[in-house]
């Protein structure tokens, strides 16, 4: 062992676009696995769920397996635990290394998860490479520039965030791409840190998807930062930006209105500001009634939920019992919602949750209280009121679910899981669901509630347009 394991060259903040540029460094994904079993760190795999305390032998076995392959072919291959997902044969996207407490398992599975997570890297990186060649040169006259930077801050903003999942460490990679980005465009290395904290500082968290509008103001800022040109206020993204999502500057919310992000103090309590949002919502108006059947090829939320790292063999089995469900009719009440959960947790009970409930690094709470299980229970039988459009009850199930948090793992996987028993029983499967599941929907926010339902409603359009003329 030549490097250091805390040599600075094996952490991936410290990477420059020089040391990643796949045209600079040689690469054959078929000899990869070769590779990992060659430089494997002597004294073999450590064994799988050791006791917790026992958690440095994994992760100083991981390290060793970084300092061997940055050895091996450079310092471009520390980014193999950056946890970029990579497709499958199917084009699937998974995450093939999740760091070495959960993916260090038998001694070739391991060796193979590693050699994977190394592919997709670079894969990544030569997706990058794309990227910048499609948007160099930019042009030189400011109005236009600012045109071009903000479409392409968008672009690589986007791409990190689809192949992350929005998983750890999607924040400091989105930073390190738009300065990788910034140094190719020939921008002054002192300016980089300024200008990408104008852009993404303070808007984007760890396991929080970006919402469309506040990728548009991460490349909105930038472009703005850089050639002093601000949009005006009657410019407008296309109606299906970036990556098929909706946003607010398309057609609800002019850009000079958005008004800037900030976070709500830890203390209040989020279920709160969402019942009173749920009250104040307009969700009889927000959207029109809709009749089934309506379905397309795809099964959208299906595809969404197969790709995720979370044991998808375990949330599709529960998206059978769903489809089954759903088939039966009769209202959606709470027993259905744990017998579902008990099959994506692999658990024996999934009780409603009797203490206060956290997320978001302990940044939004959901209090408990005497009778919440009760009326959670009345909030899911409103949702298959039929004096509702089906859109706007299902983007309501799907809100109460992620507020008021009723289990204790696996609260969004329960509100995928709800948003489809509620559509597929009126006989609609969308054909696309990313655009919603990947984005955060605040609980404080009643116009973004309105505008979920409306998303709702426009992607049951956009699947009726898709579908076959059987289902038209």
């Amino acid at each position: 062992m030549t490097i250091d394991p805390d040599d600075r060259r094996l952490r991936i903040d410290t990477l420059t676009w020089a040391d990643v540029d796949p045209a600079r460094q040689p690469f054959d994904p078929r000899t990869v696995l070769d590779v990992v079993r060659a430089v494997a760190p002597e004294g073999g795999v450590p064994k799988p769920h050791l006791h917790y305390v026992e958690n440095d032998r994994r992760w100083n076995w991981q390290r060793a397996m970084t300092v061997a392959l940055v050895e091996h072919y450079g310092s471009w291959a520390a980014g193999w635990t950056a946890q970029m997902a990579g497709r499958t044969t199917d084009g699937a996207l998974i995450v093939r290394w999740s760091g070495a407490r959960y993916s260090i398992t038998t001694p070739e599975e391991t060796l193979g998860a590693v050699a994977g997570a190394l592919r997709d890297w670079r894969t990544f990186l030569e997706d990058l490479a794309v990227l910048f060649a499609q948007h160099l040169p930019l042009p030189a006259e400011p109005r236009a520039a600012s045109i071009a930077w903000e479409a392409t801050t968008a672009s690589l903003v986007a791409a990190v965030a689809a192949r992350s999942g929005a998983d750890e460490h999607w924040t400091p990679v989105c930073g390190l791409v738009l300065k990788w980005f910034l140094t190719v465009a020939d921008v002054p290395g002192e300016e980089h840190a300024t200008l990408i904290d104008t852009a993404i500082g303070g808007q984007h968290w760890s396991y929080v998807s970006p919402l469309g509008a506040e990728v548009a103001d991460a490349a909105e800022s930038l472009a703005a930062a850089l050639t002093g040109v601000t949009p005006p206020s009657e410019d407008v993204w296309p109606d299906i930006w970036p990556q098929d999502w909706p946003s607010r500057r398309s057609t609800e919310l002019p850009t000079a209105a958005r008004a800037l992000r900030t976070w709500p103090p830890a203390g209040p309590d989020a279920l709160t500001t969402w019942r009173q949002v749920r009250r104040a919502a307009r969700w009889e108006q927000a959207t029109e009634h809709v009749t089934g059947p309506v379905r397309a090829a795809r099964d959208g939320i299906a595809e969404h939920l197969a790709k995720q790292k979370y044991s998808p063999d375990r949330i599709l089995a529960a998206l059978d019992l769903v489809r089954a469900d759903a088939a039966e009719g009769g209202p959606l009440t709470f027993p259905r919602l744990e017998a579902w959960q008990r099959r994506v947790l692999a658990v024996a009970a999934a009780p409603f949750r009797t203490t206060h409930a956290w997320a978001l690094a302990g940044r939004e709470r959901y209090g408990y209280r005497e009778g919440l299980p009760e009326t959670f229970e009345a909030c899911l039988a409103e949702a298959t009121d039929p004096e509702v459009p089906l859109p706007s009850r299902a983007a309501r199930v799907y809100l109460d679910l992620v507020h008021f948090h009723p289990f204790t793992d696996g609260n969004a996987r329960s509100a995928a899981l709800a948003l489809y028993f509620v559509l597929a029983r009126d006989g609609v499967v969308l054909d696309r669901a990313a655009p919603l599941l990947m984005m955060r929907w605040p609980a404080a926010d009643t116009h973004g509630a309105e505008s979920l339902a409306r998303l709702v409603a426009l992607l049951i359009e956009q699947t009726r347009r898709h579908g076959d003329d059987r289902y038209r």
